[in-house]
């Protein structure tokens, strides 16, 4: 799903940069250690930010990031230039251009509650993990995406929406461990999980 005009202009701007950096980079880091020297898929990659973070501060060696809104993709190769590993592509989340067990370390940042059949994006984020692949994310639920303010102003999918536990469970019905996680009210919340080796 694309971002309307009001969530394109929450996720340029340097507040939101910001926090990627100083609020959420920090609570994953400290629940999922770093990734050095990994192939890293970001997806929902925006305008590159989310891509520098994982590069510099979670030592990803090469990252692939995808967002569906090709003006997106093409804003970010714009604004990080020729950096070396990073490389921004349009693509679904729920059918990547990549092989299968291909990928170390997978990064959502507030992205899966966008895609209306957000399991199938688990599934497909499975397929091209390899074994031992960490996933680090920050996921907004439906507490939050559902609430009448919210509704108003952002685009989501109203239905098939999550819960923080729901959203763990899908990925632990694919066998995925658990490795740390934590909330900000019912309405979002960050979680490290791993793929059994």
């Amino acid at each position: 799903m694309r971002l309307n005009g009001f969530e394109r202009l929450v996720v340029n701007n340097p507040v939101r940069a910001w926090l990627q950096h100083h609020f959420e980079t920090p609570r994953l880091l400290e629940m999922g250690g770093r990734c050095d020297g990994e192939l890293a898929l970001e997806i929902g990659g925006g305008q590159g930010e989310g891509a520098r973070v994982i590069q510099q501060r979670f030592g990803a060696s090469e990252v692939v990031s995808v967002d569906l809104d090709l003006a997106m993709s093409q804003r970010a190769r714009q604004r990080c230039g020729e950096t070396p590993g990073l490389h921004f592509i349009q693509a679904d989340c729920t059918a990547l251009p990549l092989p299968s067990h291909s990928v170390g370390a997978l990064f959502d940042f507030g992205v899966i509650h966008h895609v209306p059949q957000w399991q199938d994006a688990v599934v497909e984020l499975d397929r091209i993990a390899r074994p031992g692949a960490r996933l680090y994310a920050m996921e907004v639920y439906r507490a939050l995406i559902c609430h009448p303010l919210w509704r108003r102003v952002l685009e989501h999918p109203q239905h098939n929406r999550f819960s923080h536990d729901e959203f763990i469970e899908a990925w632990q019905q694919q066998g995925w461990q658990l490795l740390g996680q934590q909330t900000l009210t019912q309405g979002m919340g960050w979680a490290v999980l791993e793929k059994p080796r």
